[in-house]
This record gives structure tokens, sequence and C-alpha cells, in this order.
């Protein structure tokens, strides 16, 4: 059974990765392609969308080593919501400008997901015998 620290440094983790993401995503969507200031962000299925994919990063990461879960999250932050914009949310954007958009999601969401994972694990509580830094 994991400890419940470590559940709610993985789900802050998803979480941050996965709004970060998102707001990078439509930033980048709306100063490219035109796309609706914050349209993204204030879709709940977009939204879904993010939250499982960064969810399938922290089960890459509990599951491969290091570098393979990297590229794992990576491929996947870019391929899974992608193929799902570009089909089940009915986009009017070409193949070059989804994946253009979701490297960037994917990298934005993959590096948030890793800081904020490994410094959640940081912060430890210091005995008083120990010297501050």
């Amino acid at each position: 059974m994991p400890h419940p620290r470590t559940i709610a440094v993985e789900a802050i983790a998803v979480l941050a990765g996965a709004v970060i993401g998102t707001l990078l995503l439509d930033i980048l969507n709306w100063l490219f392609f035109d796309g609706p200031f914050l349209g993204l962000v204030t879709s709940p299925g977009h939204l879904v969308v993010a939250l499982i994919t960064v969810g399938i990063y922290a089960f890459y990461y509990r599951s491969l080593p290091p570098t393979p879960a990297a590229l794992a999250a990576f491929f996947t932050g870019v391929i899974l919501p992608a193929v799902l914009h570009r089909y089940a949310f009915d986009s009017v954007l070409g193949w070059g400008g989804l994946l253009f958009l979701y490297v960037l999601f994917s990298l934005a969401s993959l590096f948030t997901y890793r800081f904020v994972h490994a410094n959640g694990f940081v912060r430890t509580r210091m005995t008083p015998d120990e010297p501050t830094l």
C-alpha cells in the first residue's frame, strides 16, 4: 500500500502537469492558429484528456526505468491527445498544427509533472540536531 504522501504528491503532480500543459496548449492555439482564447481550458473534455494523459505518465514512471518512461510519456503526450483532438473534438487544424501543439503540450506537461514530483519528495522534516541549509 503506497504511503498517503506518495498518493498526494502523485495527484498534485498529475493535476499540475495537466493544467500547465493545457494552458500552454491553449495559449499557443490562440497565438498561432487563431483559436478561441481559453477555449480549451474551459472545455471539460480537453481537461479530462489532459488528466488521463498525465495520469499515464505516472503509470509509466511507476512501472518503467526513467529513460524509457520519459520516452513513452513524451510520445503518449503527443499521440493520444492529438488523435483525440483531431477525431473526437472535430478539430479544423491539420496534422502538422496538431503535432506542433501537442509536442509542446507533452514537453510542458512532462516537465511540470517531473518537477512537481521531484520537489514533492525532496521536502523532508529536519530533526532538531540537523543543521539548516
